[in-house]
């Protein structure tokens, strides 16, 4: 069970740095950009590009940031329920995101094997495949729905999902904050 554990947090924090190396290209395609406008130089396919880098940043670390209890919970509801009701509403939460999330990854995945399949290119002016961004958004949610199906795995057999034990653990840091 340890080895599956390493197995997944290994895959969860790759998609981090993908996230992260995504992020550094967006900002190395800005300056570029910059760089170049002082020499009268254009950087032709840089705007798709910077696009495509969005989006893989937006969609690659979604695992790893919800893992670390980075993504915003909102508990109006399920934060005043103690027992079987929170248990239950719980369980309806992770698979409703889980299902949102896997049929999302599905038709990414599809839509950039169809890319993929008729050679399928972007409009600007350079003609780029636009298999390779749909692949890594299908991977970040693919990642995510992952994750979320770990935790509902989690939550089920008893144990405590990763969100709220990141939740704990940044409670007694600011209540240690706070002494």
């Amino acid at each position: 069970m340890r080895l599956l554990r390493r197995a997944l947090d290994a895959l969860y924090l790759l998609g981090g740095i993908g996230g992260a190396v995504t992020l550094a290209a967006i900002a190395a395609i800005i300056a570029t950009q910059v760089i170049g406008r002082q020499f009268g130089v254009a950087v032709l396919g840089a705007d798709d590009l910077t696009g495509f880098a969005v989006a893989g940043s937006a969609t690659l670390p979604l695992a790893y940031a919800f893992r670390h209890g980075a993504h915003i919970r909102v508990d109006l509801i399920i934060g005043h329920l103690r027992g079987a009701p929170r248990f239950v509403l719980e369980t309806i939460a992770l698979l409703a995101s889980f299902g949102l999330c896997a049929f999302f990854a599905y038709s990414m995945l599809d839509l950039a094997s169809d890319s993929f399949e008729f050679d399928d290119v972007a409009q600007g002016s350079i003609a780029w495949k636009l298999w390779m961004p749909q692949l890594m958004v299908g991977t970040g949610v693919a990642l995510f729905a992952l994750c979320l199906l770990d935790d509902l795995i989690v939550h089920l057999t008893g144990g405590t999902p990763s969100y709220r034990k990141a939740a704990e653990a940044s409670a007694l840091e600011r209540a240690g904050e706070e002494l």
